[in-house]
């Protein structure tokens, strides 16, 4: 019964909210991974509008919130989303993460893109992609933090702000056994991916040159146009899109690929909906967001998603990449 009413209020939801896409058309385009989408799927809040606060603390509605980064904690599904048009605060939609139901809307301190989130279960810190001048930085906000948040149209106070020394910009995240994982989207030369260790009380456990945080381990390439990042067991995931071509999943073996950004070196590319943004995996589950659902996209592509879409891993990797689990357990 529980299930029953799960269900039906995110039925209802996305009926009232017109987050029902057109089935037949984009199933036929995109077979592959729509094949391996699960029922359940969320609702991104604040796509028409939303309150947020200029630069000034003026309390305004916003119209082009634009979704970016993904993550989600024991209870919550978390969204970040900047202003398209540069006029407000970046906020952070907090959803219950079994019925879909916004919660409250985080506003933050400032108005970076935030392109990426992650969550650190351990230390129950959110990670969140800012910049600090001509270098990539990293923001924390702890999660107790964001359960004390009023709906006050205030912001919220970060916890730290680290300034890395290897990438311009922090276009998207994950966190993933101890580790904070950065990757530099790029348009016109290959990405950059980089590793950062966490130390047990929680920080980035890294060498300090010049006030900037270097990463130990060396710096990976991957492909151009890189939007998100996730892990799952011995395989990277990378989600590409830009503009209105297809989106693409890259995936790699971790431990079998030289050159992460040799698209030949892949185990499979899996092409989804235009605008694909950050991709999460919770146990064999994947979860993907898309910003075409946004006031500066939705006229640019007839697939519009305005829902958070939750994917069957296993189905969606199917026999190929299996094989390498199975290689991979037995080396």
């Amino acid at each position: 019964m529980k299930n029953f009413f799960y269900k039906l209020i995110i039925w209802l939801r996305q009926f009232l909210t017109g987050s029902f896409y057109n089935h037949k058309n984009v199933w036929e385009a995109f077979p592959e991974f729509f094949d391996a989408i699960l029922e359940t799927s969320f609702p991104v809040p604040g796509l028409k509008k939303i309150i947020s606060l200029t630069d000034r603390n003026e309390r305004q509605r916003c119209n082009a919130m634009t979704p970016q980064g993904l993550t989600l904690t024991e209870d919550y599904l978390l969204i970040s989303a900047y202003c398209h048009d540069h006029q407000h605060r970046s906020i952070i939609y907090v959803l219950d993460r079994i019925t879909g139901v916004r919660i409250k809307t985080v506003i933050l301190p400032d108005l970076p893109h935030a392109g990426g989130l992650a969550y650190d279960p351990l230390h129950k810190k959110i990670w969140i992609s800012n910049t600090a001048g001509k270098h990539a930085a990293v923001a924390t906000i702890a999660l107790d933090d964001i359960e004390k948040y009023d709906k006050d149209p205030i912001t919220i106070a970060y916890q730290q702000k680290i300034v890395l020394k290897e990438l311009p910009r922090a276009s998207a995240l994950t966190y993933d056994q101890g580790y904070l994982y950065v990757a530099l989207f790029t348009l016109n030369e290959r990405g950059k991916f980089c590793c950062y260790p966490i130390d047990y009380q929680g920080n980035l456990e890294t060498i300090v040159e010049d006030t900037l945080v270097k990463s130990p381990f060396d710096t990976l390439n991957i492909p151009q146009k890189i939007q998100g990042v996730a892990i799952y067991k011995n395989l990277l995931l990378l989600s590409q899109s830009w503009g209105k071509q297809s989106g693409k999943i890259f995936v790699f073996d971790i431990n079998s690929t030289a050159d992460f950004s040799n698209l030949d070196e892949a185990l499979k590319i899996i092409e989804t909906p235009p605008y694909l943004e950050q991709i999460y995996v919770d146990g064999d589950q994947l979860y993907a967001l898309f910003e075409s659902g946004a006031s500066a996209y939705r006229k640019k592509t007839p697939y519009v998603m305005k829902n958070v879409l939750q994917a069957d891993l296993k189905k969606l990797l199917n026999e190929t990449t299996n094989e390498a689990f199975l290689q991979s357990k037995s080396a």
